[in-house]
């Protein structure tokens, strides 16, 4: 079972029953050419949108701690609006509650090594885990798969 991330907001701005578009991000906005050097992702929808160009997004990713990997949920966090801009942003599309709540499953049930899998390959097997219950396209799947880059193993 998954730990409460770090400083998270989830109750106080914990998730609704309203449909809301999910993304995923991937850090800067361009892949790098070295593909010894993977970009960290995450999966993430807004919880609630504050003052000041922040918002509360509820976040799914596995996250790295010094030499090590964790998956936590709940995990809202308060981020600045900005953060869309600096990275590499894609849409998944709008899901329901259920879905969210389907994709939270796939994620904990997302098997990976503490020390040797880090989130990109994480990543790579959740999406395809979303494609295969059609939470997403398979051609998303590829195209994202291609575009951030999400290796295999």
């Amino acid at each position: 079972m998954p730990t409460r991330g770090v400083g998270d907001l989830s109750q106080v701005y914990g998730d609704d029953w309203s449909d809301k578009e999910v993304f995923l991000q991937a850090t800067g906005l361009h892949k790098d050419s070295n593909p010894s050097n993977p970009r960290h992702v995450l999966i993430y929808w807004v919880n609630a949108a504050l003052s000041g160009g922040f918002e509360v997004w509820d976040i799914t990713q596995l996250e790295t701690h010094g030499h090590w990997h964790q998956y936590h949920y709940p995990n809202a966090l308060k981020v600045n609006t900005k953060e869309r801009s600096r990275n590499q942003t894609i849409s998944l599309g709008i899901f329901t509650s259920e879905q969210r709540e389907q994709l939270l499953e796939l994620a904990a049930d997302v098997e990976y090594d503490q020390v040797t899998t880090e989130s990109c390959i994480w990543m790579r097997n959740l999406l395809a885990k979303m494609a295969e219950e059609k939470l997403i396209s398979h051609h998303l799947f590829n195209t994202i798969r291609e575009d951030v880059p999400l290796p295999s193993a």
